[in-house]
């Protein structure tokens, strides 16, 4: 996974960071916490569609830096300390690393910007198959796409459900609460020799 594992993918962070909290509900209802984003990932709306609907909603003072965010969001997600160097490690053991995210095609714009992305052996972006974690079907599109058997893979996530989508298809997996430490630990107990 992407957010939450290498960048930090955080909307309370983000709300605390960039709003007054008096507009915190609004935004967290009509943008955050609402299935637009998901859609977005999914590749069932265009973000200059949910800008046009969406953004007028929201408090004059909070539309433009929130139309920015919804354009891309990539800028306000900092790389997580350590994920590219546990990467290279991987890398340099013999393993081959992909991502798999519920992301938008904006992704191909701003991959390069972040360390641990410019590592990849492949992409799988959720958008571009109208799927989302952690339904079945993305997980095997996934394999498919790049020739692997799921019991040979090892998914890492932030979202316990991922995971589980994940381990019904036959991956082995682990919820990464931005612990390299436990990470490593489920990685050599798993037998990933690094």
């Amino acid at each position: 996974d992407m957010g939450g594992v290498l960048i930090d993918f955080n909307f309370d962070r983000t709300l605390k960071e960039y709003y007054p909290e008096k507009y915190h509900n609004i935004i967290n209802e009509l943008v955050f916490q609402n299935e637009v984003w998901r859609r977005m990932d999914g590749g069932f709306e265009r973000s200059d569609d949910v800008i046009e609907r969406v953004v007028p909603q929201l408090p004059e003072e909070t539309r433009q830096l929130m139309s920015d965010m919804i354009s891309d969001f990539y800028p306000y997600m900092p790389a997580i300390d350590g994920m590219a160097d546990l990467i290279k490690r991987l890398k340099k053991a013999g393993y081959s690393v992909y991502l798999l995210s519920n992301a938008t095609p904006r992704f191909f714009d701003r991959y390069l910007d972040i360390p641990a992305l410019t590592l990849m052996d492949g992409y799988f972006i959720s958008a571009l198959y109208k799927l989302l974690k952690p339904q079945r079907e993305i997980y095997e599109a996934f394999c498919n796409k790049f020739s692997l058997k799921a019991e040979e893979c090892f998914f890492i996530d932030d979202m316990p459900q991922n995971i589980q989508g994940a381990k019904d298809y036959g991956m082995s997996g682990f919820v990464f609460k931005k612990d390299i430490q436990a990470l490593e630990k489920a990685l050599n107990d798993e037998g990933v020799d690094f």
